[in-house]
């Protein structure tokens, strides 16, 4: 029986995980300012370090188990910002310019041959190699839509960046899937599998991908989406998506990527995609930046440290040189190439997502891979946007 007295809190008290939820985004809303205000850097900076704080190597308020439980959290804040990034890229642009495929292929190719060859120097595992270097050719789709939007940039690179992200984000997904073949095989030992697997997880995405254009396409055509009350049908038909895609089994990432370059590209006159969500889509990113970085623990800097130093140079230099080869030719000078390769940099959340994964499927693969890719991503969460600030502001193209 309980005490008259139980209306009382127990003693000591024991905060729950919203307290430490709420107390985290606080956190991080004053640390982005505080970067933002003292020290002109980008507001995603204060995320990122909120995020290394609370979690494994800082507090641990934000353990393993709650940051797992958080999965659908983190593919609904990149599937909605991805959904974004596809819903810009302009296919006819790059028809009448097609030096930017040229450059698209060339940075993701040469990002992809000189990270390989690195990692392999550093004695990584071959298949783990192969792996990263898939990984490695994606820019951060969430990280360039929050820089575009906080910095209010605009201009030749600003677009050339959105459209490169959103293309080289393709290839990394589709070549990590073909690569996981690879291991498919070593876990399983049946070739029959390893060769569907793959087929089975791009042929499905691309085909949820167009159901959800084409049901997107009969929304706009019958509601106005830049009105609020509609947004809401638009907004849980994507979730509706990534719910079926989990339970199909398939690419979120691969869907709603492949979704928005359908619906912009299929549609005569789209309708612009409502920008970045209002308030409640901000909050995703700000959770989504948050939680990138909760599982990192220091005994990652043991594991992959040297090999993910290495990955970071190669792919720098893989993005600057394949973006410089092409500049002239797209219409760009080599100020505003060095500004485009440099905005490449940026890497998080879909990396992050595109390791889980891997996991997921193949628990017992050599944790080296989580470590490098970790340690690359606290990297480049923290200075790949001052990188973007600096090159958007190098070519005048920063508005804030």
């Amino acid at each position: 029986m309980k005490s008259a007295f139980s209306f009382f809190p127990g003693w000591p008290l024991s905060p729950d995980a919203i307290f430490w939820a709420g107390l985290a985004l606080l956190a991080a809303g004053l640390c982005g300012e505080l970067c933002y205000r003292a020290w002109r850097l980008p507001r995603i900076s204060g995320y990122a370090v909120i995020g290394l704080v609370a979690g494994a190597a800082g507090f641990g308020v934000i353990d393993t188990v709650s940051a797992k439980a958080a999965r659908p959290l983190l593919d609904v804040a990149l599937g909605l910002l991805l959904f974004e990034l596809g819903s810009r890229l302009d296919l006819r642009w790059i028809r009448r310019n097609p030096w930017l495929i040229l450059s698209s292929v060339a940075e993701s190719t040469l990002t992809f041959v000189l990270v390989l060859p690195v990692l392999l120097f550093l004695h990584v595992p071959t298949i783990v190699a192969l792996v990263l270097s898939a990984i490695a050719m994606a820019t951060s789709p969430a990280m360039v839509i929050q820089l575009k939007t906080e910095l209010r940039a605009e201009g030749q690179v600003t677009q050339r960046l959105m459209t490169l992200t959103a293309l080289n984000s393709m290839y990394a997904v589709v070549v990590e899937k073909l690569v996981s073949g690879w291991l498919h095989q070593e876990a399983y030992g049946n070739v029959f599998a390893t060769i569907l697997q793959p087929l089975y997880l791009l042929i499905g995405s691309l085909v949820l991908a167009f159901a959800l254009a084409r049901t997107c396409i009969f929304f706009y055509r019958r509601m106005n989406m830049q009105d609020e009350h509609s947004f809401v049908a638009l907004f849980g038909l994507v979730l509706l998506a990534i719910a079926i895609a989990h339970l199909f089994k398939l690419s979120t990432i691969l869907s709603l990527l492949a979704a928005g370059i359908i619906v912009k590209n299929m549609e005569a006159r789209p309708q612009l995609w409502p920008q970045h969500f209002g308030t409640a889509g901000w909050l995703l990113t700000v959770i989504l930046f948050v939680l990138t970085l909760t599982s990192f623990e220091w005994k990652d800097i043991g594991i992959g440290g040297l090999a993910a130093l290495g990955l970071i140079i190669a792919r720098l230099v893989g993005k600057l040189v394949g973006v410089l080869a092409f500049a002239k030719p797209s219409g760009l000078d080599w100020k505003q190439g060095v500004a485009l390769g440099l905005s490449l940099s940026p890497m998080s959340a879909l990396a992050y997502l595109l390791v889980d994964d891997t996991y997921t499927l193949y628990p017992n693969l050599d944790p080296s891979l989580r470590a490098i890719m970790m340690c690359s991503i606290v990297v480049l969460q923290i200075v790949g946007p001052w990188l973007v600030y600096r090159s958007l502001a190098l070519v005048g193209e920063r508005r804030e």
